[in-house]
């Protein structure tokens, strides 16, 4: 029982992208000048170690995560509950816990000197779990763009990754994660093409970094392989009585999220702040599982919004009768001007072989039919995981990741 438990934790864990590599650490040496924040607060430092009370709570992967638990005490220790699951834990030290089979979780305080979340490390990755009504308090009251933009400022790292947050007049809150570019500036006027990724079900704004080290991206562009390009990962909406529902990357408001150019909406936000996409033409699109279904969706039915897109293990069976309406409603212009689509899936993808989704193969055939150019490849011995998909070779040995960049950076004008 204990051995089934701990499986089950070390899915939740693990539960963005089950073939995830290690999330990137490259810093760069750089001088970053430090902007005030509209408001400070000095952190607090406990005085004492916790008692068990304050560690037990709900607590989740990131906010409105579908990966979340509950720690509870009861006879004087603790325990996690999940799903019907429990699995008690052994405490080694006033923060340090232990979970059958040696799994350690490390509790830590806040900023305001509450003991308020841990982290978890499985397969090399060490994850950070809050409790809810933290993750809730952390936004009440930031309806100011500049408290994010002001974290942005003082964070960003390129050369790497940073994560932030957007307030959208559509869609609110939506959090993401930038690469910029070795040689970005705050202080230049160079400008760059930009891909905008889109995860699959249960991913999130680090899908894309924890599956792509910024090291192979750095090493292509320095080579001169791709061009430098900038990539916003973005992480969809929460929906749903329970607000915990992903939310469709093709719902009216993330459309508008996606599409719009109006002052305030993403487009004008990612050009003002990383000088990127500075217009459609030089503006991709790139997702993976439903995120594929949303690449495929705006390539069809917003074709003047972006330069290309690329959608990697389209098994979305659901959204095949609204993608081929839409293609058929558009077939002239897409036919004679469309953009550059690709598609790609393993032919061991888990959905198709254990589910029978056939949404890769069957969209195939109908843009055929339809006239409707796009490029289709099926890698053997690929599984449906985004990281397989990326490091999958291609006939010239090249990983499809590269070419999958080469092929939007041919799109770019």
């Amino acid at each position: 029982m204990s051995r089934l438990i701990t499986s089950a934790i070390l899915l939740i864990t693990a539960f963005t992208l089950a073939s995830c590599s290690t999330p990137p650490s490259v810093k760069s040496s750089r001088t970053v000048k430090v902007v005030q924040p509209p408001f400070q607060k000095a952190p607090v430092k406990p005085t004492k170690a916790p008692v068990l009370t304050e560690l037990v709570g709900s607590y989740s992967l990131f906010e409105d995560s579908e990966s979340n638990f509950e720690i509870r005490q009861q006879a004087g220790k603790l325990a996690v509950h999940k799903g019907g699951n429990v699995s008690p834990l052994q405490q080694v030290s006033p923060t340090v816990f232990q979970l059958a089979g040696g799994r350690r979780i490390e509790f830590a305080y806040s900023n305001e000197g509450k003991y308020d979340r841990f982290k978890s490390t499985v397969g090399g990755q060490t994850h950070l779990f809050i409790k809810d009504d933290s993750l809730k308090r952390g936004r009440e009251g930031v309806t100011n763009q500049a408290v994010y933009t002001w974290q942005l400022i003082n964070d960003l790292n390129p050369n790497g990754y940073t994560r932030s947050r957007f307030i959208s007049p559509s869609r609110g809150t939506v959090d993401y994660t930038v690469y910029l570019p070795q040689g970005w500036s705050r202080e230049s006027k160079e400008t760059y093409p930009l891909v905008i990724f889109l995860h699959g079900q249960t991913g999130w704004e680090r899908s894309f970094p924890e599956s792509v080290p910024a090291s192979q991206l750095q090493q292509w562009m320095a080579r001169g392989l791709i061009p430098k390009t900038v990539i916003v990962s973005l992480r969809t909406g929460r929906i749903g009585a329970s607000g915990r529902e992903e939310e469709q990357w093709t719902t009216p408001r993330n459309e508008t999220l996606m599409t719009s150019e109006s002052a305030n909406e993403l487009r004008a936000f990612i050009r003002q702040q990383f000088r990127a996409g500075m217009s459609a033409k030089t503006t991709s699109i790139h997702g993976h599982s439903r995120g594929s279904r949303a690449a495929i969706h705006y390539a069809l039915k917003f074709p003047d919004s972006f330069a290309s897109s690329v959608a990697n293990a389209f098994v979305s069976d659901y959204a095949l009768p609204e993608t081929m309406k839409i293609a058929k409603q558009n077939q002239s212009r897409l036919s004679t001007r469309g953009i550059p689509l690709r598609i790609s899936i393993g032919d061991r993808d888990e959905f198709a072989l254990n589910l029978g989704r056939k949404a890769s193969p069957v969209i195939h055939k109908y843009l055929q039919d339809l006239q409707i150019p796009h490029q289709y490849q099926v890698f053997k011995g690929v599984d449906h995981g985004f990281v397989s998909l990326w490091n999958a070779p291609l006939a010239n040995g090249m990983p499809n990741g590269l070419g999958e960049l080469q092929f939007h950076a041919g799109a770019w004008r």
